[in-house]
């Protein structure tokens, strides 16, 4: 009688368990799918970003040699091309390197706004925008107006901006640019004080005050 009653509950277990596999087997199947699919994914996704980067890194290679053996013309439009197509960081380093590319070619025109590009862009962390700014900037310190250099500056200096003191010495180069050597000396003096600026820019600051007549 035992055996009758064991074989009865062990029909009723069989067919609650059928049951509830004809009910939710269906999301087992699709989450041991998606598990098995996410994973391939993943592993999938690491294989074709790294295949992505060495591709990249090739192209920058051959570009960069290019320009060693002086094909400049052939190295800018290589550098533009990998900066237009990639999606890793060589993308944003090709676009620095084509300007200075274009530097390279003595076309600075070329190389300011090649320049302007990269600081105007909104997709591009802000301490490379304003790398390209100082860039620009230096570039133009020697002849570029007054007024756009200011404005150039500005930004530079503005609010937490990692490019501040050399903003702040930029300001003071042009100031002496324009023969306001009172403006100029006072600015290199200040810079050559604070405790903030870097090492070899208070010494170049003081250099300057030095050299203007000013306190060194």
């Amino acid at each position: 009688m035992a055996d009758i009653f064991q074989e009865v509950d062990e029909d009723v277990r069989r067919d609650k368990a059928m049951g509830l596999w004809r009910k939710y087997g269906i999301y087992v199947i699709i989450l041991c799918v998606a598990i098995v699919v996410g994973t391939a994914g993943r592993v999938g996704w690491r294989e074709y970003k790294t295949a992505q980067r060495a591709e990249e890194s090739a192209r920058f290679v051959m570009a960069e040699q290019l320009l060693q053996k002086g094909e400049t013309a052939a190295a800018i439009a290589s550098f533009q091309s990998l900066a237009a197509e990639a999606s890793t960081g060589y993308g944003l380093i090709a676009k620095f390197q084509a300007a200075a590319a274009r530097i390279e070619a003595g076309d600075s025109a070329g190389a300011v706004t090649a320049f302007d590009l990269i600081a105007a862009d909104d997709g591009i962390d802000p301490i490379f925008r304003g790398l390209a700014t100082l860039q620009a900037v230096m570039l133009l310190i020697d002849n570029g107006a007054t007024q756009d250099l200011t404005r150039r500056i500005g930004d530079l200096v503005d609010g937490d901006s990692p490019w501040r003191y050399s903003g702040l010495e930029m300001q003071a180069v042009l100031k002496h640019r324009d023969g306001d050597m009172a403006g100029a000396r006072a600015a290199f003096k200040a810079l050559s004080e604070d405790a903030g600026a870097p090492d070899g820019m208070r010494g170049r600051a003081a250099q300057m005050l030095a050299a203007l007549g000013g306190e060194g």
